[in-house]
């Protein structure tokens, strides 16, 4: 018993964890792209630094399992690399990052069941329903003050936001299927993400890296490649391996708090009271949604 509840609270402390980290990646990402950097070297600096601290790993193991179809590397890859990057990192360049922390992991969960439905089989449930006609109501709430605003390009950051959700279902359902653990996937997402970004990088003008103040710098770094690229997946990993997936996907339910917080607090963002009410919603459709069965 002691030692289930060490698991237990240690599985708990992992999962508020990674969700902390996820929405301090969001406040990051939404200063870095408005006042530092480019979105493109943001996700340089996200996929390059694990990309280099994992590359032994690949040494070691190698690029791809033998026993795990070849064919899921590129969903794998597309899904939570560079195109999702990129995609969330260009949407915090034009909506506030409460609207990024309620969209992104909120409608994470009904992109992936749906897909899982689809290419895998599996049943929702009626709970689950509920949970997303939830999430689509808060999706609805967010999205309202946008539009009403339209000329300002909100709206554009949350399609973006919605888009980047989309992609990462992709990978989560590839992942599922793959056999691959953690640390190995994100090597490899790491990898072939910064071999594409670089000679994208030296085809784009445009940089700011020459203009960056060291201290700016300094936090991307730490931000993008640490906190989000190694950390989080780490955290992430440990509270699915104690406390099991459909638990640890509770903890996404808290980024939207946290991210509108820090949204607030660190950079300004006051959501409206109809952002409020959609963040909420979002909330409570992402813990119906993923809440674990009683089997």
């Amino acid at each position: 018993m002691p030692n289930d509840r060490n698991s237990l609270a240690v599985g708990i402390a992992a999962g508020m964890g990674a969700a902390a980290m996820g929405a301090a990646w969001q406040v990051a990402t939404r200063f870095g792209v408005t006042a530092v950097l480019p979105p493109l070297d943001l996700a340089i600096l996200r996929y390059g630094v694990p990309a280099l601290v994992l590359l032994p790993l690949l040494a070691r193991r190698g690029l791809w399992p033998t026993q795990a179809p070849r064919w899921l590397a590129i969903p794998i890859v597309l899904g939570a690399g560079l195109p999702f990057g990129l995609v969330a990192m260009i949407g915090a360049k034009f909506a506030p990052v409460a609207h990024m922390g309620a969209l992104i992991p909120g409608t994470m969960p009904v992109f992936t069941a749906l897909m899982a439905a689809v290419f895998l089989g599996e049943p929702v449930s009626p709970r689950r329903v509920a949970g997303f006609a939830a999430i689509f109501g808060g999706v609805l709430a967010i999205a309202g003050t946008s539009l009403a605003d339209f000329g300002a390009g909100t709206w554009l950051g949350d399609l973006l936001f919605l888009a980047a959700a989309a992609i990462w279902s992709i990978y989560t359902v590839a992942f599922r299927r793959s056999g691959l653990d953690p640390w190995h996937s994100i090597a490899l997402i790491s990898l072939a993400s910064i071999l594409a970004a670089i000679p994208v990088r030296l085809f784009v003008a445009g940089t700011g890296l020459p203009d960056v103040q060291p201290g700016a710098a300094a936090v991307q770094f730490v931000a993008q490649g640490i906190v989000a690229g190694l950390a989080g997946t780490w955290t992430f990993s440990l509270a699915v391996r104690r406390l099991g997936a459909a638990r640890a996907a509770l903890s996404g339910a808290f980024v939207p708090v946290l991210a509108a917080l820090g949204g607030a607090v660190i950079l300004g963002e006051i959501p409206s009271p109809v952002v409020l009410a959609g963040i909420a919603l979002t909330i409570a459709g992402t813990l119906a949604a993923a809440w674990p069965s009683r089997s």
